[in-house]
């Protein structure tokens, strides 16, 4: 995430021990000091009180892999809008070339691309769903 995004800077004082915890929970988790920070701070933002057994945590991986998923569906969405703008554009400008049928072939087309995001969307609601029982947060750096 930028610095644009966080624009502000924590400082705190801890011990020693407080630190090797936090190493631990850092390492065990495969992200930085500052992730466990935010999802500490995320959990109590959330109704909870602690971070627990019940906190459901993505790992850099994980949530990468999640991030390329969405992405890729965000490409076949726009890409499909483009679709949709370019045989718009080419009816306006040439009405004599663009048949019916081919706006037809190209909806169809669009139609069964945005039918698969919204599936696929779908599938991720449903999944995120499963897990939100519990308070959930994507460690992104």
């Amino acid at each position: 995430m930028s610095r644009d995004a966080m624009p502000r800077r924590l400082n705190v004082r801890i011990s020693d021990g407080e630190l090797e915890a936090l190493d631990r929970a850092s390492a065990e988790m495969g992200c930085s000091r500052s992730q466990v920070v935010r999802l500490l701070i995320h959990c109590l933002a959330g109704g909870g009180t602690r971070m627990g057994a019940g906190t459901v945590a993505f790992d850099y991986e994980t949530s990468h892999g999640i991030v390329r998923n969405l992405r890729s569906i965000g490409t076949l969405y726009n890409q499909s809008v483009a679709s949709l703008n370019t045989i718009a554009k080419a009816a306006r400008e040439s009405p004599g070339e663009v048949t019916a049928e081919d706006a037809l072939e190209v909806l169809r087309v669009v139609d069964a691309e945005m039918t698969y995001v919204a599936d696929s969307l779908g599938c991720l609601r449903e999944d995120v769903a499963r897990l939100s029982d519990r308070p959930a947060v994507f460690l992104w750096s």
